[in-house]
């Protein structure tokens, strides 16, 4: 007869929580569990499973190759278990529990925040944790429920739902127009300061647009580069310099006048918003809930 064996759930979250934390017992007590209590768990879960899940030194704690396998499948069990709870619930209270929402900073901060307002509203009982970064987000690793991404998907793993079309337009404040002149031709981009973005731990300064049916790219420079699109609008706003930005970012400072758009005809390369999340069968009603607000709150083009 095939041995069972049953894993606590406690165990679970308790390696969720170590998983992220990299602490044992700051997870305990975060848990209500002392050290010694902690550590026994984690050793009994690998027991159980048949694996080394951490890598121990005297100073760090790691999760190994089979330890980052396994959270996934943790994370969806708890978030599943969870899901047949508030399914029992169903009709007699309202959505609740937590979603771990990522997005770009610029749009996270002026944008997405703001418009989160009414679902915060409308569903009291739901805490929306923001994680708010220009890098691609690992969900599995840093356990995001959701997150919004500009550009196509090509995790297969994943599953990527377009919310609008997007571009990007070449902005800067006018303070700097009246104190620098503006460009008249895309080359001319090289005699001015540009503010160019980090991605990935790479500049970002070749800038590309299709202008009178012809294709062009000129590589920028400046006297200042951040890997935070919210630090870069900022720094346009304040007249310091030109800046490639996503009309999403910029779309409200362009109708108010605080920045203006260069080269209004130019077409830029497509830089669609997609709303990003992992591929399960079943998705606890809170996301899905906001997944149908976000629809509703982006134009399906510009």
């Amino acid at each position: 007869m095939k041995k069972i064996f049953v894993i606590n759930l406690a165990d679970l979250k308790l390696f969720i929580r170590v998983s992220e934390t990299g602490n044992i017992s700051a997870s305990a007590r975060g848990l209500g569990q002392t050290p010694a209590s902690a550590s026994a768990a984690i050793k009994r879960l690998e027991r159980q499973v048949g694996s080394q899940l951490f890598a121990r030194s005297t100073r760090s704690l790691r999760l190994t190759q089979a330890g980052e396998d396994f959270l996934q499948y943790c994370v969806q069990s708890t978030q599943l278990l969870e899901e047949g709870i508030a399914n029992l619930k169903r009709g007699r209270e309202a959505l609740s529990g937590e979603i771990h929402l990522g997005a770009p900073s610029d749009l996270g901060r002026d944008r997405l925040d703001e418009e989160l307002e009414p679902f915060r509203r409308e569903h009291p009982q739901i805490r929306v944790v923001m994680h708010l970064s220009d890098t691609i987000q690992d969900l599995y690793r840093n356990q995001i429920d959701l997150v919004l991404r500009y550009g196509v998907m090509r995790d297969s793993s994943l599953i990527a739902l377009k919310l609008c079309d997007n571009r990007r337009v070449v902005c800067c404040s006018p303070e700097y127009i009246a104190r620098m002149g503006r460009p008249e031709t895309f080359e001319a981009l090289q005699q001015h300061n540009c503010i160019c973005f980090y991605r990935s731990g790479k500049i970002f300064n070749d800038w590309r647009l299709t202008l009178d049916g012809r294709e062009r790219i000129v590589q920028v420079h400046g006297d200042r580069a951040a890997d935070d699109g919210a630090l870069v609008r900022q720094w346009a706003l304040q007249g310091t310099g030109i800046a490639f930005k996503s009309h999403l970012d910029v779309e409200r400072d362009l109708a108010a006048g605080r920045l203006v758009d260069l080269f209004p005809t130019a077409q830029t390369e497509p830089l669609p918003l997609y709303i990003v999340y992992p591929n399960r069968k079943y998705q606890p009603s809170r996301l899905q809930a906001l997944i149908r607000y976000l629809q509703q709150q982006f134009p399906p083009a510009l």
